[in-house]
């Protein structure tokens, strides 16, 4: 018989390994509702795809927005020091979200 507390997500123990991605997952997704909320339309097409210690890495739906966000790195990178927890970021790099693109 299946263990039905496992396809439930909110009965995960937060010690544990898979509870600690689910918070770590949260928290990427609070940042990345934050940053989207903040970004100018212009850069409307990026989206938070990963923070390692004091980087932060962006995925582009496109070129054109990849191309848009390289040439405002300063004014991106000022935006995020404003969202809370990301206070620290130093630096941020910029891809195009290959998957995206047609």
């Amino acid at each position: 018989m299946q263990d039905k507390s496992k396809e439930n997500p909110t009965n995960f123990n937060s010690k544990s390994r898979l509870g600690f991605l689910f918070e770590k997952a949260k928290l990427h997704n609070r940042y990345d509702c934050l940053l989207k909320n903040e970004l100018p339309s212009e850069l409307a097409g990026l989206s938070l795809c990963l923070v390692e210690g004091q980087k932060v890495f962006l995925a582009a739906k496109n070129a054109s927005v990849a191309f848009r966000a390289k040439r405002q790195k300063t004014k991106l990178l000022s935006i995020i020091k404003k969202i809370e927890g990301l206070a620290e970021i130093k630096s941020l790099s910029i891809g195009v979200d290959e998957k995206n693109t047609s």
